[in-house]
């Protein structure tokens, strides 16, 4: 069965014919880990029709069973000029949390984990996928040390054995390793008090 492709970027569609190459990179982590906030990466080499601002937003789709399917939201990092084409390197809006986290004073810590997420999501611009499962217990204390976003949802993910990811709607998604986790993780404590198994993650304190 053949697919048609096309990206809109920052409202200006472009077809297939109009696209020279394109490829979207998608990772949970560079090696098998929890902890990761992890961002995906599109570069499309096309024949522009018209400016390409700044940060433009790039949305790709694919047709399939006669409907267009979003393959993600990216905004552009980096452009180089080649001939009559121009290459674009961006983003999805995991960048987004590449900031320091300086919560507002009507915040109160320790926050739950749950919590939290939203408050971060929120920053990022973004929502939360409902298929996100997150304790309803675990807390986390006041980000010091200048933590950013990303520092925090990596710590949350630790904690719920999986990674982060930006879906194609745009959404903060956790990804457990194993399972749905949590129901409070499944963790237990060995009698020294020095391992933690969470859900079949060995986490070594």
């Amino acid at each position: 069965m053949s697919y048609k492709y096309k990206v809109d970027v920052s409202g200006v569609e472009y077809l297939d014919d109009e696209i020279k190459s394109a490829n979207i990179i998608n990772a949970l982590f560079d090696k098998l880990s929890v902890g990761n906030a992890c961002s995906s990466e599109f570069s499309i080499t096309f024949w522009p029709k018209a400016p390409i601002p700044r940060m433009a937003e790039l949305t790709p789709y694919i047709y399939h069973e006669n409907v267009w399917r979003k393959l993600g939201v990216f905004y552009v990092d980096a452009r180089r000029y080649v001939g009559d084409t121009v290459e674009l390197v961006a983003y999805d809006s995991m960048l987004k949390a590449d900031v320091i986290w300086e919560p507002e004073q009507s915040l109160e810590f320790p926050m739950s984990m749950k919590t939290a997420v939203n408050v971060i999501a929120a920053l990022m611009g973004v929502t939360v996928d409902p298929r996100t499962n997150l304790s309803e217990t675990y807390t986390i204390d006041y980000p010091a040390n200048d933590y950013t976003l990303r520092d925090v949802l990596g710590y949350i993910a630790a904690a719920h054995g999986g990674n982060w990811v930006i879906t194609a709607n745009d959404q903060l998604l956790l990804v457990p390793l194993f399972s749905s986790m949590p129901d409070e993780t499944n963790y237990l404590v060995s009698e020294n008090g020095d391992v933690v198994l969470i859900g079949g993650v060995r986490i070594i304190v």
